[in-house]
């Protein structure tokens, strides 16, 4: 062990050698001690103290045992020394530019937002909703200005419709998205001011005009319509920068942007690289999306950009060698696809039918790019897994790194059929408390609904488990996913299948070391590890020392990125 242990700091050593240190650096390497140090590294578990320079970890252990490896010229760094430091938190799958088009606007959904400028309070109850409308449309002085909601759900909101926009207002235009961001309703207003009537939109798939709603591939279209408002430079940056000030307050330091881009990808990559490229102490890991780069000319011709962008990354944001790919509709708005159908009888929609999903995937297959696919239902899980096997049957590859995502319901099947195959999975267990009880009502009854994001079997099977947010669905809170999937409670209290509960540690793993493994950036971060990046996320408790309950109580003190302490303003 101590062998192996020598190696890995000789080599950390010879790695920050030949980093270029940061402008007007003390060059010196740091030792930041901590009362305790929770590492990720099964190698060294535990230490107090850790050695960084230009922006890596040397060496971790105790002063004495680190500083007589490293040698004489060390600066010593208490301030955390009452606090403790676990890798860097990692949200697996968050989107940053869908933030970027929603907070600017009303934040209006069944449960609070702490947001930057405040609290969004959460409202049920169709009048009740209806009426916090009223108040934003009220709210604004101009009276041509747009009004944009997000957060709406029929299950906690009731129905919605463009008669009931247009009771607030007929003459400002008013969008108000899906808290899935899958469906946006509009007032008659809205549609005028897009230039969208009755000719233009009959038999458009994916539209109700009578309603005002566009879903599934009528969402495109509406998007489009929005794009000059949404993408608006001042309005957009202004979105991201509330998402990164989420993003550290949770104690993030990877995110991974799992679809850019979303409309328009010259315009959203340049704001991402300004707002992004500096002076956030996180890091953006970008997985282009496949789907609608596909939909321009073709997926031969979107492989051959990516390959293009890939040359335009950026040290704080990066373009990683994997694809997003999709299966079924939102689980957030009972889209998914469900074996067995809805309880009312309804059907889920594909937002790549089977042969879609197929085609695309075998270009980015045989090229052996690794394959991100959004999968929610049970069925969508199952197309995923039936072209995975193909593949795998027609074209072996010995690392193929695919990857489903969302997994809001999945059988323990195929969980067993995931390990198999050689899946991985990056999960949303925000779904079982956001949802549980209103899936276990309305949709899924009981028996599924308590079985949203079955972690548990997946590890059961030892499938690589990431969790993550995926921002603006849920808050980017690595630790209360960790809750959510420990505990397993949901929202009203209600304990959902307790054999799929996991332990802290496991937890612990799928927003750190695992997290990076499914992003394969497990060599640069993830552990607290010499050679690997010196980020490190600050508690005011370990995770281990409290109960499961109160895992998400966890103060944040702030994090350290690549070296550099950032507190929590």
């Amino acid at each position: 062990m101590r062998a192996v242990r020598a190696v890995a700091v000789a080599l950390a050593l010879w790695q920050v050698a030949g980093a270029a240190p940061a402008s007007g650096a003390d060059e010196r390497p740091t030792l930041y001690v901590a009362r305790r140090i929770v590492t990720m590294d099964p190698e060294m578990p535990r230490a107090t103290a850790v050695a960084v320079k230009n922006g890596r970890i040397l060496d971790l252990g105790s002063i004495l045992s680190v500083t007589a490896t490293i040698g004489g010229g060390i600066k010593i760094d208490r301030t955390f020394a009452d606090l403790v430091l676990v890798p860097g938190f990692i949200d697996n799958h968050l989107h940053p530019g869908l933030a970027a088009m929603v907070l600017p606007g009303a934040v209006v959904g069944p449960e609070d937002w702490e947001l930057a400028g405040g609290t969004a309070r959460g409202v049920r109850g169709r009048d009740a909703y209806r009426a916090r409308l009223r108040a934003h449309h009220e709210a604004l002085a101009d009276p041509q200005e747009w009004l944009v909601a997000w957060g709406y759900h029929p299950l906690f909101h009731g129905p919605l419709s463009r008669a009931d926009l247009d009771a607030i207002s007929k003459t400002r235009p008013i969008a108000v998205w899906h808290g899935s961001f899958h469906e946006i309703y509009a007032n008659g207003a809205a549609l005028a001011r897009w230039g969208l009537d009755e000719a233009r939109l009959a038999g458009h798939p994916g539209v109700d005009l009578a309603a005002g709603r566009f879903h599934g591939p009528g969402l495109a279209l509406a998007l489009q319509a929005l794009a000059p408002l949404i993408l608006d430079p001042e309005r957009y940056a202004a979105g991201l920068r509330e998402a990164g000030r989420l993003i550290h307050r949770s104690g993030i330091t990877t995110v991974a942007d799992q679809g850019l881009p979303l409309i328009d990808l010259e315009a959203e990559l340049e704001l991402l690289q300004r707002v992004y490229g500096a002076g956030v102490p996180f890091r953006t890991l970008v997985v282009p999306n496949g789907l609608a780069l596909g939909r321009e000319q073709g997926d031969a011709w979107a492989l051959a950009r990516m390959e293009g962008l890939l040359r335009r990354s950026t040290p704080r944001v990066r373009f990683l060698r994997q694809v997003t790919l999709f299966a079924d509709g939102a689980f957030h708005s009972q889209r998914m696809q469900m074996r067995r159908g809805y309880l009312d009888g309804r059907q889920g929609e594909w937002i790549m039918p089977p042969e879609a999903l197929e085609a695309a995937a075998r270009v980015y297959w045989r090229a052996g790019w690794p394959i991100q696919v959004h999968a929610n239902g049970d069925l969508g899980v199952q197309a995923a897994l039936d072209v995975l096997e193909r593949l795998s049957e027609q074209h072996p590859r010995r690392s193929h790194h695919f990857t489903l995502h969302h997994l809001g319901y999945f059988t323990e099947a195929q969980a067993r059929r995931m390990a198999e195959l050689g899946a991985l999975a990056s999960a949303n267990p925000f779904y079982l408390w956001a949802l549980g009880d209103a899936y276990a009502e309305n949709g899924l009854g009981p028996a599924r609904a308590h079985h949203i994001a079955r972690i548990g079997s997946l590890l059961r099977h030892d499938v690589p488990v990431a969790f993550h947010s995926d921002l603006s669905l849920a808050p980017p809170q690595p630790l209360t996913l960790a809750w959510v999937a420990v505990n397993r409670l949901s929202s009203g209290g209600v304990l959902m299948a307790p054999k799929e509960r996991i332990g802290v540690g496991a937890a612990l793993r799928a927003i750190t070391i695992d997290a990076a493994r499914v992003l394969q950036m497990d060599d640069e971060i993830g552990s607290i590890t010499p050679g690997k990046r010196a980020d490190f996320t600050v508690l005011e408790t370990s995770p281990y020392a409290v109960s499961p309950a109160e895992l998400r109580d966890i103060r944040i003190w702030g994090t350290v990125f690549e070296g550099r302490p950032h507190p929590i303003d």
